[in-house]
């Protein structure tokens, strides 16, 4: 759970079961390569894979009036749009490499996530 707060650069890695952790959206926001290869290695063409994503980030970046903007507003700004662009660019990646795969629905709220202090309390 500490880990999730990690974000590098900004944040010290958590420290737990001997070793140091960072928030996993360091290194990949999606891992869809993960999935395909799953697929791959249990005998499934390329071609017979279909994907279907879910993302926690808009489809789109809303416009925002940034003129009074302070530091906190401007870091969450940076990380509405770093966790975009991330988002974006995992599925892209995604596409790119496995050219023969469906990629069927990539689902994105069409508004803000709630958010609550327990975990995927999503109502």
């Amino acid at each position: 759970m500490f880990a999730s707060f990690a974000f590098p650069g900004f944040f010290p890695p958590a420290e737990a079961f001997d070793s140091k952790w960072f928030d996993g959206s360091a290194v990949y926001d999606i891992d869809i390569f993960t999935a395909i290869n799953k697929c791959i290695d249990n005998g499934y063409k390329e071609e017979d894979v279909v994907v279907d994503v879910v993302l926690t980030s808009s489809a789109n970046l809303k416009q925002v009036d940034a003129e009074d903007y302070k530091s906190i507003g401007m870091l969450f700004r940076y990380l509405e749009i770093s966790s975009f662009y991330s988002s974006m660019d995992g599925l892209l990646r995604a596409k790119f490499s496995y050219p023969k795969a469906h990629f069927r629905y990539a689902v994105s709220p069409t508004k803000s996530l709630p958010s609550s202090k327990y975990p995927l309390n999503l109502k």
